[in-house]
């Protein structure tokens, strides 16, 4: 069974306002260029980098909501859009529970043996692993270089429900070990 965890809700009104802001400025840098009698060639370059960003927070927002993190019977998939993504097999999950943080500085921090994965600064997750596993460190934007990888023992998440990913991570630490899970 297939358990589908999203974690786009809480940061959905602060990336479509920020779209609404880049739709305003790229309207009105257009206009202002067309008033000062900017050519057509550069004026249009600077059309196409401002609908570039508007594409580009757009993209982020639907893969956000289209790629939720999943709970299979295989195991527990992170994911933030097309630009994270991380299989924990279901063997090295020990435990689940809800421990609320709200100080992230980064989307993906490892750091101390640990993996967070933040939403708007926020982790609400806490998945502690029975054996340590190679974490990728994320690629640059504008590199085609992956990082070093780091280990890690812990894992932190945002999800917009935490007690049904909660449960349904239970419930997977269950069918791997025979016993009911705390």
């Amino acid at each position: 069974m297939r358990h589908a965890v999203g974690y786009s809700r809480e940061q959905t009104p602060t990336m479509a306002a920020m779209l609404f802001v880049l739709v305003l400025e790229t309207v009105a840098m257009d206009l202002l260029l067309r008033r000062f009698g900017l050519p057509d060639v550069p004026r249009l370059v600077i059309l196409a980098l401002d609908a570039s960003s508007v594409l580009g927070v757009l993209g982020v927002m639907v893969s956000c909501a289209r790629r939720p993190h999943t709970v299979t019977p295989d195991g527990l998939r992170l994911r933030y859009g097309r630009l994270f993504g991380l299989d924990i097999p279901a063997e090295l999950v020990a435990s689940a529970r809800i421990d609320r943080r709200y100080d992230e500085k980064r989307l993906v921090r490892l750091s101390d043996g640990e993996l967070a994965l933040a939403v708007s600064s926020q982790t609400n997750i806490v998945v502690e692993l029975r054996e340590p596993i190679e974490v990728p460190r994320p690629r640059r934007p504008w590199t085609t270089a992956v990082g070093s990888a780091a280990t890690v023992r812990r894992v932190r998440f945002f999800a917009d429900d935490p007690a049904a990913a909660v449960r349904a991570v239970a419930a997977l630490t269950t069918t791997t070990t025979g016993e009911r899970a705390p």
